[in-house]
């Protein structure tokens, strides 16, 4: 066989897509083709070829149909096979339910999970493609708000729930009973606000403020701070001495000497000897010119 061989099976493969990673190398083998010959019949590249049967993530399913048409096999057989390995890649554990089933919003996007998957597991732009636009020239399904509906953040709306099985799409024949257990799901859902609506008005939200009573407001904190601070010691009222500039007259320092008799008479002196400065003698003058003026006659 030319070309180089494929490794095992890694162990850590789960038990879905390992089956179908062997079925996949044992239509090869018993084909006949090389890997070479395969690409060319599937017309898809050597490499695609060898990842899809390296088992190391789930290929495509387009990648598998086509191998299966190189190899002369159906390819519904492992279509089935590939169903399973994307469900247990995508929802591991969960277990598929039709519409009558499905008692709860989770599962009801578990199951649109699954018709995605049965779809071919498309991206989610290709689903908006295929969906279309309304008549206003809207989406009628955006991609985004479709991955918000499949985390489970918002629920779907119905109609957003009908483009999706129109993209996918899903057999008529199902779709009435999907549609009703929407609405048994869904009934009490709050309807998403409307393309081009504005946001409803909240009627309890507290009035702005003027700046008049922001201030006062700013006061009352400031006052109250101050309150609590002078309880508990951290602000002291100033005395007199010291609105005068003469805390050191109250001040607890030790150390201090007040002078004695002699310097009190020598500073007195001193003082008496000096002649009056400019501004001592002028604001006398005004002083008096007051009170002439306020004496009565």
């Amino acid at each position: 066989m030319a070309g180089r061989p494929l490794s095992p099976i890694p162990v850590s493969t789960p038990p879905a897509l390992r089956a179908l990673v062997q079925r996949l190398r044992d239509v090869k083998e018993a084909s006949g083709k090389t890997f070479a010959m395969l690409a060319k019949d599937s017309r898809i590249s050597e490499n695609v070829v060898r990842r899809a049967l390296a088992g190391k993530g789930v290929p495509l399913l387009e990648n598998v149909t086509a191998i299966a048409r190189a190899c002369g096999r159906k390819e519904d057989d492992l279509a089935r096979a590939w169903y399973a390995a994307k469900a247990e890649e995508i929802l591991p554990g969960a277990r598929q339910l039709g519409p009558l089933m499905v008692t709860s919003r989770a599962e009801f996007v578990e199951a649109m999970i699954f018709l995605r998957i049965e779809g071919g597991y498309p991206p989610l732009r290709q689903l908006e493609k295929k969906a279309g636009s309304a008549a206003d020239g809207r989406k009628r399904l955006p991609h985004s708000t479709l991955h918000l509906v499949l985390q489970g953040q918002i629920p779907p709306t119905e109609k957003l729930f009908t483009a999706f099985m129109d993209a996918l799409p899903v057999p008529a024949a199902h779709r009435r009973n999907w549609l009703e257990a929407h609405r048994r799901l869904f009934a009490d859902a709050p309807a998403r606000r409307a393309w081009g609506q504005p946001p409803p008005v909240v009627r309890d939200e507290p009035a702005a403020l003027t700046s008049c009573e922001a201030a006062d407001r700013a006061l009352a904190r400031l006052e109250h701070d101050a309150e609590i601070k002078r309880k508990t010691g951290q602000l002291k009222e100033p005395d007199d001495y010291e609105l005068l500039g003469l805390g050191y007259l109250n001040s607890s320092a030790s150390g201090y000497q007040w002078p004695d008799e002699a310097e009190l008479a020598a500073w007195e002196a001193e003082a008496a000897a000096q002649p009056p400065s400019q501004t001592d003698v002028g604001l006398r003058e005004k002083l008096r010119a007051i009170i002439d003026r306020s004496e009565p006659a």
